[in-house]
Protein backbone atom coordinates (compact mmCIF):
# COMPACT_ATOMS: atom_id res chain seq x y z
CA UNK A 1 0.00 0.00 0.00
CA UNK A 2 1.29 3.60 -0.60
CA UNK A 3 2.49 5.12 2.34
CA UNK A 4 1.20 8.06 2.07
CA UNK A 5 -2.34 6.60 1.50
CA UNK A 6 -1.95 3.75 4.66
CA UNK A 7 -1.16 6.93 6.85
CA UNK A 8 -3.65 9.94 5.49
CA UNK A 9 -6.34 7.18 6.08
CA UNK A 10 -5.05 5.82 9.80
CA UNK A 11 -4.90 9.80 10.33
CA UNK A 12 -8.59 10.01 9.22
CA UNK A 13 -9.59 7.50 11.58
CA UNK A 14 -7.68 8.84 14.45
CA UNK A 15 -9.06 11.81 13.93
CA UNK A 16 -13.03 10.51 14.13
CA UNK A 17 -11.91 8.67 17.40
CA UNK A 18 -10.55 11.87 19.27
CA UNK A 19 -13.37 14.24 18.12
CA UNK A 20 -15.72 11.41 19.44
CA UNK A 21 -13.78 10.92 22.90
CA UNK A 22 -12.99 15.17 23.04
CA UNK A 23 -15.91 16.86 21.16
CA UNK A 24 -14.93 20.32 22.37
CA UNK A 25 -12.35 19.94 19.54
CA UNK A 26 -15.09 20.41 16.90
CA UNK A 27 -14.32 23.68 15.14
CA UNK A 28 -18.01 25.80 15.49
CA UNK A 29 -18.83 24.29 18.18
CA UNK A 30 -16.19 25.34 20.84
CA UNK A 31 -17.07 28.69 20.41
CA UNK A 32 -20.35 28.66 20.50
CA UNK A 33 -21.96 30.56 23.22
CA UNK A 34 -23.47 28.28 26.06
CA UNK A 35 -27.35 29.23 24.87
CA UNK A 36 -26.84 27.66 21.45
CA UNK A 37 -24.43 24.53 22.91
CA UNK A 38 -27.64 23.43 24.22
CA UNK A 39 -29.25 23.16 20.97
CA UNK A 40 -26.53 20.98 19.32
CA UNK A 41 -26.78 16.97 20.11
CA UNK A 42 -22.74 17.09 20.58
CA UNK A 43 -23.01 13.24 21.56
CA UNK A 44 -24.81 12.69 17.98
CA UNK A 45 -22.89 14.54 16.62
CA UNK A 46 -19.62 14.18 17.13
CA UNK A 47 -20.77 10.09 17.13
CA UNK A 48 -21.52 11.33 13.63
CA UNK A 49 -18.01 13.01 12.46
CA UNK A 50 -16.41 10.11 13.91
CA UNK A 51 -17.94 7.54 11.55
CA UNK A 52 -17.70 9.48 9.11
CA UNK A 53 -13.75 10.16 9.47
CA UNK A 54 -13.65 6.65 9.74
CA UNK A 55 -15.22 5.69 6.85
CA UNK A 56 -13.42 8.40 4.36
CA UNK A 57 -9.86 6.54 6.38
CA UNK A 58 -11.18 2.84 5.41
CA UNK A 59 -12.44 4.10 1.75
CA UNK A 60 -8.73 6.18 1.31
CA UNK A 61 -6.96 3.04 1.83
CA UNK A 62 -9.30 0.39 0.41
CA UNK A 63 -9.88 2.82 -2.56
CA UNK A 64 -6.24 3.12 -3.51
CA UNK A 65 -5.82 -0.59 -3.33
CA UNK A 66 -9.02 -1.55 -5.45
CA UNK A 67 -7.67 1.27 -8.17
CA UNK A 68 -3.90 -0.22 -8.13
CA UNK A 69 -5.29 -3.26 -8.33
CA UNK A 70 -7.41 -2.14 -11.65
CA UNK A 71 -4.63 -1.15 -12.87
CA UNK A 72 -5.68 2.71 -12.35
CA UNK A 73 -2.91 3.97 -11.50
CA UNK A 74 -3.54 8.11 -11.82
CA UNK A 75 -7.27 7.19 -10.23
CA UNK A 76 -5.10 6.00 -6.96
CA UNK A 77 -2.83 8.68 -6.68
CA UNK A 78 -5.74 10.75 -6.82
CA UNK A 79 -8.46 8.87 -3.97
CA UNK A 80 -7.29 11.03 -1.18
CA UNK A 81 -8.40 13.77 -3.23
CA UNK A 82 -11.50 12.47 -4.16
CA UNK A 83 -12.30 10.86 -0.67
CA UNK A 84 -11.86 14.50 1.00
CA UNK A 85 -14.00 16.06 -1.39
CA UNK A 86 -16.96 14.18 -1.43
CA UNK A 87 -16.71 13.11 2.38
CA UNK A 88 -15.57 16.38 3.83
CA UNK A 89 -19.34 18.05 1.63
CA UNK A 90 -21.33 15.22 2.69
CA UNK A 91 -20.24 15.47 6.24
CA UNK A 92 -20.80 19.36 5.87
CA UNK A 93 -24.24 18.67 4.42
CA UNK A 94 -25.49 15.86 6.79
CA UNK A 95 -24.40 17.50 9.88
CA UNK A 96 -26.74 19.94 10.23
CA UNK A 97 -29.24 17.95 11.24
CA UNK A 98 -27.80 17.77 14.93
CA UNK A 99 -27.90 21.72 15.55
CA UNK A 100 -31.15 23.01 16.46
CA UNK A 101 -30.13 26.45 16.19
CA UNK A 102 -31.79 28.77 13.54
CA UNK A 103 -28.43 29.41 12.24
CA UNK A 104 -27.16 26.03 11.18
CA UNK A 105 -24.06 27.27 8.93
CA UNK A 106 -21.38 27.64 11.45
CA UNK A 107 -20.45 23.79 12.59
CA UNK A 108 -20.84 22.45 9.08
CA UNK A 109 -18.64 24.69 7.45
CA UNK A 110 -16.23 24.72 10.22
CA UNK A 111 -16.15 20.81 9.74
CA UNK A 112 -15.68 21.09 6.02
CA UNK A 113 -12.66 23.97 6.65
CA UNK A 114 -11.11 21.52 9.41
CA UNK A 115 -10.98 18.11 7.64
CA UNK A 116 -9.66 20.69 4.13
CA UNK A 117 -7.37 22.29 6.63
CA UNK A 118 -6.34 18.73 7.97
CA UNK A 119 -6.10 17.27 4.59
CA UNK A 120 -3.66 20.21 3.49
CA UNK A 121 -1.19 19.76 5.83
CA UNK A 122 -1.10 15.99 5.79
CA UNK A 123 -0.54 16.52 2.48
CA UNK A 124 2.76 19.17 2.54
CA UNK A 125 3.93 16.90 4.90
CA UNK A 126 3.78 13.59 2.99
CA UNK A 127 4.99 15.57 0.32
CA UNK A 128 8.37 16.09 2.36
CA UNK A 129 8.80 12.30 2.89
CA UNK A 130 11.80 11.00 0.84
CA UNK A 131 10.90 8.58 -1.85
CA UNK A 132 11.98 5.26 -0.95
CA UNK A 133 13.54 2.85 -3.69
CA UNK A 134 12.70 -0.83 -3.20
CA UNK A 135 14.12 -3.97 -4.86
CA UNK A 136 11.23 -6.81 -5.16
CA UNK A 137 12.26 -9.58 -7.46
CA UNK A 138 12.18 -8.33 -10.85
CA UNK A 139 10.35 -5.09 -9.97
CA UNK A 140 11.27 -1.80 -8.45
CA UNK A 141 8.95 0.27 -6.53
CA UNK A 142 8.67 3.86 -5.84
CA UNK A 143 6.89 4.93 -2.59
CA UNK A 144 5.30 7.69 -1.03
CA UNK A 145 3.46 10.65 -3.04
CA UNK A 146 2.71 9.14 -6.00
CA UNK A 147 4.34 5.55 -5.53
CA UNK A 148 4.82 3.15 -8.58
CA UNK A 149 6.11 0.05 -9.47
CA UNK A 150 7.69 -0.99 -12.81
CA UNK A 151 9.33 -3.84 -14.10
CA UNK A 152 13.58 -4.10 -14.54
CA UNK A 153 12.64 -6.20 -17.84
CA UNK A 154 11.03 -2.72 -18.92
CA UNK A 155 14.49 -0.88 -18.41
CA UNK A 156 16.22 0.27 -21.21
CA UNK A 157 18.90 2.00 -19.65
CA UNK A 158 20.03 3.94 -16.20
CA UNK A 159 22.13 6.80 -16.16
CA UNK A 160 23.30 9.76 -13.65
CA UNK A 161 23.27 13.27 -14.64
CA UNK A 162 24.19 16.37 -12.96
CA UNK A 163 21.48 18.09 -14.51
CA UNK A 164 18.05 18.20 -16.51
CA UNK A 165 16.12 19.83 -18.56
CA UNK A 166 13.76 22.83 -17.51
CA UNK A 167 10.15 21.47 -16.45
CA UNK A 168 7.43 23.22 -17.88
CA UNK A 169 3.93 21.73 -16.92
CA UNK A 170 3.09 19.86 -14.07
CA UNK A 171 0.72 17.41 -15.68
CA UNK A 172 -0.08 15.98 -12.31
CA UNK A 173 1.97 15.98 -9.26
CA UNK A 174 3.10 17.99 -5.67
CA UNK A 175 5.63 20.58 -6.18
CA UNK A 176 6.52 22.75 -3.10
CA UNK A 177 10.31 24.38 -3.14
CA UNK A 178 12.71 22.10 -4.40
CA UNK A 179 10.47 19.35 -4.14
CA UNK A 180 8.96 17.99 -7.28
CA UNK A 181 6.55 14.46 -7.64
CA UNK A 182 4.15 13.37 -9.72
CA UNK A 183 4.32 13.79 -13.47
CA UNK A 184 5.92 16.36 -15.23
CA UNK A 185 6.35 17.37 -18.95
CA UNK A 186 10.28 18.77 -18.83
CA UNK A 187 11.54 20.39 -22.26
CA UNK A 188 13.32 17.65 -24.99
CA UNK A 189 12.25 14.86 -22.88
CA UNK A 190 8.49 15.10 -22.65
CA UNK A 191 6.92 13.25 -20.17
CA UNK A 192 8.31 12.07 -17.35
CA UNK A 193 7.34 10.87 -13.56
CA UNK A 194 9.29 12.90 -11.32
CA UNK A 195 11.07 11.96 -7.62
CA UNK A 196 13.00 15.17 -6.79
CA UNK A 197 13.53 14.62 -2.87
CA UNK A 198 16.11 17.52 -2.94
CA UNK A 199 17.30 20.92 -4.80
CA UNK A 200 20.94 19.39 -4.64
CA UNK A 201 22.37 16.08 -5.67
CA UNK A 202 22.78 14.03 -8.79
CA UNK A 203 19.91 13.11 -10.66
CA UNK A 204 19.41 9.37 -11.29
CA UNK A 205 17.12 8.71 -14.38
CA UNK A 206 15.52 5.83 -15.63
CA UNK A 207 14.77 5.33 -19.06
CA UNK A 208 12.03 2.24 -19.77
CA UNK A 209 12.16 1.01 -23.57
CA UNK A 210 8.89 3.00 -24.35
CA UNK A 211 11.16 6.25 -23.62
CA UNK A 212 9.79 6.95 -20.96
CA UNK A 213 11.59 8.41 -17.93
CA UNK A 214 11.40 8.45 -14.23
CA UNK A 215 13.99 10.67 -12.39
CA UNK A 216 14.60 11.04 -8.94
CA UNK A 217 17.38 12.91 -6.89
CA UNK A 218 18.46 12.56 -3.23
CA UNK A 219 20.01 14.80 -1.38
CA UNK A 220 23.22 12.48 -1.30
CA UNK A 221 24.69 11.39 -4.49
CA UNK A 222 25.92 7.73 -2.70
CA UNK A 223 22.30 6.84 -1.96
CA UNK A 224 21.61 7.74 -5.91
CA UNK A 225 25.15 5.96 -7.02
CA UNK A 226 23.89 2.69 -4.46
CA UNK A 227 20.85 2.54 -6.64
CA UNK A 228 21.84 2.97 -9.71
CA UNK A 229 24.76 0.01 -9.25
CA UNK A 230 21.70 -2.03 -8.08
CA UNK A 231 19.77 -1.65 -10.94
CA UNK A 232 23.29 -1.86 -13.58
CA UNK A 233 23.46 -5.48 -12.26
CA UNK A 234 19.79 -6.19 -12.74
CA UNK A 235 19.85 -5.29 -16.45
Amino acid sequence: MGTIHLITGLLFIGLGFLVKVFPGLIAGYNTMSPEKKKNVDIDGLSRYIRNGLIIMGVATMAGYLLFRWAGWTTLANMVILIVTLVGSAFLMISSNKFNLNREKNGISHYVILGIILFLLAGTFLLGFITTKTQFNGDSIRFTGMYATEMKVSDIEKVELMDTIPAIRIRNNGFSLGPVHKGIYTLKNFGRCRLYINAGRGQYLIITDKTGFRTILRYKSNQDSRAIYDRISEML
